[in-house]
């Protein structure tokens, strides 16, 4: 019984998918994988807040929600919806390690199907969530202001 042959990516799209691995490593993203002739991406963002004591991380959560929601929003635009909805999760308040407060984490999973067309669309969205994140993270930017 002769096997049909397997169907080999692209040069332009085994750099791509180099390409996105270096920004999945340096971003905090999680899981790329190629499956020719479309590169399909899994990965995860995730956004987290500070907060000075479990009240404060329970009455934060509906922001840490909407924050997501507009984070997803804005990748599935700007990819021309290559990327798909996600799964968003919230975890419960949890103590730092040092006792000096509490964090809350928003983890996003998202999936996406990159063409050597929409590469650099997908690129940009990731880059932007990543981007969100880390000003979330480190300013204290929920993207929400007026």
């Amino acid at each position: 019984m002769a096997t049909k042959p397997i169907s080999q990516a692209s040069p332009k799209l085994l750099a791509i998918q180099k390409d996105l691995q270096q920004l999945a490593s340096m971003a905090g993203y999680l899981n790329s994988a190629i499956d020719g002739p479309q590169l399909r991406l899994s990965f995860t963002l995730y956004g987290r807040v500070l907060v000075e004591d479990a009240q404060a991380g329970l009455d934060i959560t509906p922001r840490l929600q909407a924050w997501s929601d507009r984070v997803a929003v804005r990748l599935r635009e700007d990819s021309s919806s290559a990327v798909l909805p996600p799964q968003i999760q919230i975890s419960a308040p949890q103590p730092l390690p040092n006792g000096e407060g509490f964090y809350v984490i928003s983890s996003m999973s998202f999936n996406s199907k990159v063409t050597e067309q929409g590469y650099q669309r997908v690129r940009n969205a990731i880059l932007g969530a990543y981007q969100a994140a880390v000003n979330l993270r480190e300013k204290k930017i929920w993207g929400d202001e007026a």
